[in-house]
């Protein structure tokens, strides 16, 4: 186990061979989901280069746990940060470890349905993003149906609306990740967002696939996601990305030519 100080539905097959990959999971307090997070990724096919577990300064059993896992894997690999910084951070120093083609960030309390990773993997191969469908399960254990806020056209429009990409179902090419610094810490939530975001005014290509790849667990309401002041203010500063102009441009230059014709 590695210290790091810090300085701030079933899928089809697929033909992806060559194609490498790493997964970064960060976790926080998450003794109780973690693992399954981790099992769900060993059991694909093809397999990760490496796992890589992030504990963001856990006060529970998570960095044990992470060790132990560690200890049964050869492709895990476990990082304790010394204290609570945030998912951001967290992804970050798991993004500077990897060293696949590919990198994916699952939440530690999300799992990768069978077939995820071939699925996403065997998508356009001029493609920096890939971004699949997912499965919200609630706390009671139901699971609603497929669903994605991208429906695959303009990406840029519906990134303006809403966080439409969420880290447990895309994969994102490593090189993309890092020529836009991965994500910005100060953001404590609407952090995706602004990452995909980023990556669209990066000039990054976005696909999208219909497969669910992923389970994606609704957390309780007390989690900082659900604080609606905070998340407000968070999302006016990714909705006021200099990007979004291109839109307002594109909807003038539209209506200017709609007059003319008329």
């Amino acid at each position: 186990m590695r210290l790091i100080m810090l300085q701030t539905g079933l899928c089809p097959s697929h033909d992806v061979s060559g194609e490498t990959y790493d997964v970064v999971i960060p976790c926080f307090n998450r003794e109780r989901t973690v693992e399954q997070s981790v099992d769900s990724v060993l059991s694909q096919n093809p397999a990760p280069a490496r796992i890589i577990l992030v504990d963001d300064g856990s006060s529970d059993q998570t960095a044990g746990i992470l060790h132990s896992l560690e200890g049964r894997h050869t492709s895990v690999h476990a990082v304790l940060l010394p204290r609570n910084v945030g998912a951001s951070a967290a992804r970050n120093a798991g993004l500077a470890m990897s060293r696949a083609e590919w990198v994916a960030f699952l939440d530690s309390d999300d799992v990768w349905l069978p077939g995820a990773a071939a699925a996403m993997l065997g998508a356009e191969s001029t493609a920096d993003v890939v971004v699949g469908q997912f499965r919200r399960v609630w706390p009671c254990g139901s699971a609603g149906e497929p669903e994605c806020a991208w429906a695959g056209g303009d990406v840029l429009s519906a990134l303006a609306l809403t966080g439409a990409i969420g880290p447990s179902w895309s994969i994102v090419r490593r090189s993309a990740a890092l020529a836009v610094s991965g994500f910005d810490p100060s953001f404590h939530n609407c952090n995706d967002w602004d990452f995909y975001v980023r990556l669209v005014a990066s000039g990054a290509r976005f696909t999208r696939i219909d497969h669910v790849v992923a389970f994606y667990h609704i957390a309780e309401a007390n989690r900082l996601s659900h604080d609606s002041e905070v998340g407000l203010a968070n999302a006016r500063r990714v909705q006021a990305h200099p990007i979004f102009d291109r839109l307002v441009e594109t909807s003038t230059a539209n209506e200017e030519l709609v007059l003319a014709a008329s």
